[in-house]
């Protein structure tokens, strides 16, 4: 079968690819189109988009490899694990702030112990954490001139805290009224260089002192001295303090005191003291609450100055006598005497506290235990704060110390007869 070619008009063979006439190629070609040119510009955003998503990268591995600093303000950090809290209890909660009412141009001590545990457990982790850790510091930042507050570098004190990372004791005192406010840091470095810093704050308000003397205030007699103790503790805040210079009379019977009271005896011209006849009680007080040069002569029947609740009661110079129980230390209780004679009672001094957080002091200095049936009984001692008596002499009694409840003991200082008997400290 023939067709026409499209140029000529003569007959060609269907399959010819081109006119044997006029030699026109009959061959249908697909236009040829040029390379299409990328955009100088579009390849130069292509390539610097490349370049910030590797610079990206690498800058973010640069950082993660870098020492890093971690920030807290509520006194707990996290850090790899570990839980870091500024607590003053075990198992340690945080304390984001410290505050105390304390007396004018006094000094003051606290601890702030530093414990590590796991971010969801209580279990203590001071060692293994220790060992990644190259060194700690604390210090005060403080623009307050009312108000002198410093710090100790931390260190581990193994005797009061021994499952503390570290401790540092704040030291402060106040010049003026009113509340005065200081940030304690501590800065733990680790050994790849990482930095937590915690900070707590510290506001400390002053507190008032009322005084009263038997110049100005009835007092002679016991219901006269327990009728201002019960009026003024009404009219006061309960962080102020109470202080009593009392005469130098006999009172028929004992105080019951339920604030903290700093009660300071007398002797007359004729030799006599300022004594209590009947037993003292006192419970549930702040701070802690003195007691100076006073006697306190029983009969042979009851106890002499009990403390109760979470008293922490302090005698000074002060002489116990005639009593079953002459110095008694009950519940959460924590008792204290230093110059003080005990003599001639059942019991001179006492331990029955069951739970003991706190401890005022642990040193009984230069006291004088004569005549007693047991000098020291310590039936419990929650506490593991070891007793010391530097200075204190044992005389004269059945049994020096009774110590049932095998509390820890520092008697190197202590002086005793030789020849006395049934001692089983």
């Amino acid at each position: 079968m023939n067709r026409v070619c499209p140029y000529c008009g003569k007959e060609i063979h269907e399959q010819s690819g081109f006119c044997p006439h006029c030699t026109q190629s009959l061959n249908k070609r697909a236009a040829a189109k040029p390379p299409r040119a990328v955009p100088r510009r579009a390849v130069g955003v292509g390539i610097a988009v490349l370049l910030c998503a590797a610079l990206v990268l690498g800058l973010n591995g640069w950082l993660c490899s870098q020492p890093q600093t971690y920030e807290s303000d509520t006194g707990e950090a996290l850090y790899s694990g570990y839980r870091l809290c500024l607590s003053s209890e075990e198992p340690p909660v945080p304390v984001p702030q410290n505050g105390y009412h304390a007396m004018l141009d006094y000094p003051y001590r606290y601890p702030v112990p530093l414990y590590v545990t796991p971010e969801d457990g209580d279990e203590l982790l001071t060692d293994e954490f220790m060992e990644n850790v190259e060194f700690v510091t604390a210090g005060i930042d403080c623009s307050d001139i009312y108000m002198s507050i410093s710090c100790t570098e931390p260190q581990q004190h193994n005797e009061y805290f021994p499952n503390a990372a570290a401790v540092t004791f704040v030291d402060f005192s106040l010049v003026a009224p009113g509340v005065h406010e200081a940030e304690l840091t501590w800065s733990i470095t680790m050994k790849n260089g990482d930095v937590i810093r915690m900070r707590q704050a510290q506001r400390h308000t002053s507190i008032s002192v009322y005084q009263y003397t038997a110049a100005d205030t009835d007092m002679g007699t016991i219901e006269e001295l327990q009728s201002l103790v019960d009026r003024v503790s009404a009219e006061i805040d309960e962080y102020d303090q109470l202080k009593i210079y009392l005469p130098a009379v006999e009172y028929a019977g004992g105080l019951r005191l339920e604030r903290s009271v700093f009660l300071y005896g007398s002797i007359g011209p004729d030799g006599q003291r300022t004594t209590f006849t009947g037993p003292t009680e006192i419970s549930g007080t702040r701070g802690v609450p003195e007691f100076t040069d006073i006697s306190f002569r029983g009969s042979g029947q009851g106890v002499g100055v009990r403390a109760d609740g979470t008293t922490r009661l302090h005698l000074t110079g002060c002489r116990v006598s005639g009593w079953e129980t002459g110095f008694l230390a009950l519940d959460s209780a924590w008792i204290n005497a230093d110059e003080t004679v005990f003599e001639g009672n059942e019991v001179g001094m006492c331990f029955d506290a069951e739970d003991t957080p706190m401890v005022s002091d642990d040193f009984y200095t230069n006291n004088t235990f004569r005549d007693n049936g047991t000098a020291v009984l310590l039936l419990s001692v929650s506490n593991d704060t070891s007793l010391k008596f530097p200075g204190t002499l044992f005389t004269g009694n059945d049994v020096d110390i009774d110590n049932l409840c095998a509390h820890p003991l520092d008697l190197s200082e202590a002086a005793f007869d030789e020849n006395i008997q049934g001692d089983k400290r």
